[in-house]
């Protein structure tokens, strides 16, 4: 029956590192909504997410599923490499794809579940790749295998933790008309975090869960003139896949002292393997990298957080400057300016456990990180992906003083940022070409 409750919360509560997230929150989720989950960084957001579908027990008070959903709910993480599992791209999106009372899926029959899943390799663009393995896949890539792999699966109730992550704008916009097909012919309900205003215009209820405001936008001023001094080049360099295509070819970047070049590019383009190269962590199949003798290069992937590894956030951001050789009050000056400058308090959050931290918070604390490293050159891929408005808008103003070289990437260009680069190129043939400033 449309409209009925399929999910009501009663004095909802959850507490992380001795705070409330929330607490005596009421909800009813019903057939056919569309929620959105909206707040700042450490609001709670996805601990809400993984209450509701059955992932986490809360703190206080209770959670009624009707009885026709499962006891654990279809849900995306925000990490794409969370929750692949299988060898090849056909068997992770096979993992789900089968209905009761189905054949099991054979090699050269089929059946419905293989027919669903070849399908949903080409509808998610990944014909030609079926036997590819899911670790090899760029960010954006693997975002879309997770959506396409939840897909398959048939529920009648998703959990997607900032589903528009990683993904180019094409990728975006179909995923968005295939999530609005789904819903319409099945009356599906759909439960989202993310913090893109236009999402909580469209849905039908919106739970913010703090009292962010919405983006004034960033006011930054033009970065001081680059020097002349080449810091990195990249001369006709060529990189082939494990499987031996072609990913670039004849490609040609310069990067000077203190520039800040913005590459914008599809998934799948190359740019986080760009990066690497730049960062001195690959070489080319060919052609040749040229860097500067005495370069000092830091580089955070798009999930920098993964790399997080010591006991407390005051150690994580004192790491890099430390093996540099500084020590006493000079280190933690060092390191509270760079926790300052991502918005972390560093009374409130140098103690804390990383891995206690939101999936927002850790995101600042790794930038955090390679900031306080003070590079020649910072190589940053996709940062304000799951950064919140504050968290943003912290990023720029502390990249917008910093004096050394960036090479920031992107899918799509980061709001209000204009301003913070010198050069902004999209990366669209084999060579990035520059676009207006």
């Amino acid at each position: 029956m449309s409209g009925e409750i399929l999910i009501r919360a009663r004095g909802l509560g959850r507490r992380r590192s001795g705070r409330w997230l929330f607490r005596g929150l009421d909800l009813e989720i019903r057939r056919g909504e569309h929620w959105l989950l909206r707040g700042a960084n450490g609001s709670g957001k996805t601990s809400l997410a993984r209450l509701l579908a059955g992932l986490d027990a809360p703190d206080e008070g209770a959670i009624e599923r009707h009885e026709s959903l499962p006891a654990l709910l279809p849900f995306l993480f925000q990490d794409p490499d969370a929750q692949l599992a299988a060898a090849t791209l056909r068997d992770e999106i096979a993992l789900g794809a089968r209905r009761h009372g189905e054949p099991r899926l054979r090699r050269g029959d089929p059946g419905p579940a293989g027919r669903r899943v070849e399908a949903l390799l080409a509808d998610y663009g990944f014909a030609g790749m079926e036997g590819r393995n899911p670790h090899g896949l760029s960010g954006g890539e693997k975002r879309r295998l997770g959506l396409a792999t939840l897909e398959a699966m048939g529920a009648e109730i998703l959990i997607l933790d900032e589903p528009e992550l990683h993904l180019d704008d094409p990728g975006r916009a179909a995923w968005l008309e295939r999530l609005e097909r789904w819903r319409r012919s099945s009356g599906g309900t759909l439960i989202e975090i993310s913090h893109d205003p236009a999402r909580a215009r469209e849905a039908d209820q919106v739970l913010q869960l703090d009292a962010s405001e919405a983006d004034p936008g960033f006011h930054l001023p033009a970065p001081a003139p680059a020097g002349d001094k080449t810091l990195v080049e990249l001369k006709d360099a060529g990189l082939d896949l494990p499987d031996g295509r072609v990913l670039f070819e004849g490609l040609q970047l310069k990067v000077a002292r203190g520039e800040k070049i913005l590459l914008l590019g599809d998934n799948g383009r190359g740019k986080s393997s760009l990066l690497l190269l730049l960062a001195g962590l690959a070489d080319p199949d060919r052609g040749a990298v040229e860097r500067a003798g005495d370069l000092d290069s830091v580089l955070a992937l798009q999930e920098p957080e993964r790399a997080c590894f010591a006991e407390t956030v005051r150690q994580e951001a004192a790491f890099a400057p430390r093996s540099r050789g500084l020590r006493g009050a000079e280190l933690e000056a060092r390191v509270d300016e760079s926790l300052r400058r991502l918005g972390l308090d560093p009374a409130a959050f140098g103690p804390r456990d990383p891995f206690r931290l939101s999936a927002g918070e850790q995101r600042r604390l790794a930038l955090a990180a390679c900031l306080s490293a003070r590079p020649d050159l910072l190589l940053l891929d996709e940062p304000a992906a799951s950064l919140d408005v504050e968290g943003r808008r912290a990023l720029a103003r502390a990249l917008a003083r910093w004096p050394g070289a960036l090479v920031w990437t992107d899918v799509r260009e980061p709001r209000g940022l204009a301003q913070l680069f010198h050069r902004k190129l999209r990366w669209e043939a084999e060579s990035p070409e520059e676009i207006d400033p």
